[in-house]
């Protein structure tokens, strides 16, 4: 399967990472593990588990604001070519109740991604339904396909 990832070059040209702040990020099983193969990092450091069974990314202090485990100073992300299949999708996001995906406003940027729904919509057939169906105490997941 093709991964559709959304560009990453309007987060970069507006030097914005507001979704790496007290980001509530689902990781898959698959990303865990390749995330702690290629940074040499165990799990448990980068990511917890909640009462659901789900692992989530960790956030960390940093400038007394809490934010991705993996964000560095300077507002990039330290594991941007393996990052969690939930961030290559953001700021796209399940509707839940309308059953597609939306740009999520809590993104400054999100109308500059739209151009992308019909291209992920497009392939959602092709994921698992489980992960579309993820959602932690919301009708707008924000969460991976």
């Amino acid at each position: 399967m093709t991964k559709m990832a959304v560009p990453g070059n309007i987060c970069q040209k507006n030097k914005c990472h507001h979704c790496c702040i007290e980001t509530e990020m689902l990781l898959l099983k698959s990303d865990a593990s390749r995330i702690s193969k290629s940074t040499g990092i165990k799990t448990s450091n980068f990511s917890f588990m909640t009462k659901e069974n789900q692992r989530m990314l960790k956030n960390k202090t940093t400038n007394d604001e809490k934010v991705c485990f993996f964000l560095e100073e300077k507002g990039r992300c330290s594991i941007y070519d393996i990052r969690p299949e939930g961030c290559t999708y953001y700021p796209i996001i399940w509707d839940l109740i309308n059953q597609h995906a939306v740009t999520d406003d809590y993104c400054p940027y999100h109308e500059e991604f739209k151009e992308y729904i019909e291209n992920i919509q497009s392939n959602l057939d092709k994921h698992p339904r489980h992960l579309l169906e993820t959602c932690f105490g919301s009708e707008r997941a924000c969460h991976p396909f």
